[in-house]
């Protein structure tokens, strides 16, 4: 049998009886979709049509990582603890924060390795947290550092070439 259904868009697509089923699964076809074949008088409702495409109960929706790892026998957790502060985050904040302030590049390049490692960890937590954010600062602090160290190297090299060049040009000098 030929059905027919309007979309969204006002638009009348027919279809037929085997593929309801997999209209119903896809969302193509809700329980407010009208719907008509040659046996009915007029469009009506999906649901009032073929109640047996659809449940009796609707779908509960989709929990959230952190509401699943909270979920105990169909009962949540209004209070949902937070996930431990993770020393990598810390460490990275630190060596990013002391790559700044003492121009040593391997502190903020430990910043930087710390700061990533820490990102990664802080995506696969399931419980909120705000290692994430202590990873980033991590990371920011660390490539600054790490910026001002090449720039503090770059200057102390052309102030060390140019001494030796006006001390060996000095030297070249016959009174």
């Amino acid at each position: 049998m030929e059905w027919y259904y309007a979309t969204d868009s006002n638009e009348q697509r027919s279809t037929t009886e085997a593929e309801l089923p997999g209209l119903v699964t896809n969302g193509q076809i809700k329980p407010s979709t009208l719907v008509w074949n040659e046996n009915l008088p007029d469009w009506k409702p999906a649901r009032e049509v073929r109640p047996d495409l659809f449940s009796a109960e609707p779908a509960p929706p989709v929990l959230s990582p952190a509401q699943r790892s909270v979920a105990v026998a169909g009962q949540t957790n209004i209070t949902s603890p937070k996930s431990p502060t993770d020393a990598v985050s810390i460490c990275a904040l630190v060596f990013g924060i002391l790559g700044i302030v003492s121009c040593f590049p391997l502190f903020a390049l430990a910043g930087v390795i710390c700061g990533h490692i820490g990102r990664k960890r802080a995506k696969l937590e399931t419980l909120p947290s705000g290692n994430g954010g202590l990873a980033l600062a991590g990371m920011v602090t660390g490539y600054i550092g790490l910026v001002l160290s090449i720039i503090v190297i770059l200057f102390y090299g052309i102030v060390m070439v140019a001494a030796i060049a006006e001390g060996a040009s000095e030297g070249f000098e016959t009174p």
